[in-house]
């Protein structure tokens, strides 16, 4: 990991009330949701953790850019190799 200074007038553009979006992984399946107008990103987590039977997840930010994308925040896909 590296951490360095940043100038913040670099930036384009900003998104203050992002979608996300949240893969739950069960064995070779999966179900998908998207969260909107939630408070924090800390909400989603706490509603993943909490309300799907410990199953892990893999939660995104939506990103309606040039069309849609995914920014991973958090988790792993079952197929990705782990970390080293």
């Amino acid at each position: 990991m590296e951490i360095v200074a940043v100038d913040p007038r670099d930036q384009q553009w900003e998104c203050g009330s992002p979608s996300y979006r949240v893969h739950f992984h069960e064995g070779t399946s999966s179900d998908e949701y998207e969260v909107r107008g939630a408070e924090s990103v800390q909400v989603v987590i706490e509603w993943a953790e909490n309300d799907h039977a410990g199953r892990p997840y893999v939660l995104y930010a939506r990103v309606d850019r040039d069309g849609l994308g995914l920014l991973r925040l958090a988790g792993r896909e079952p197929h990705e190799a782990p970390l080293p």
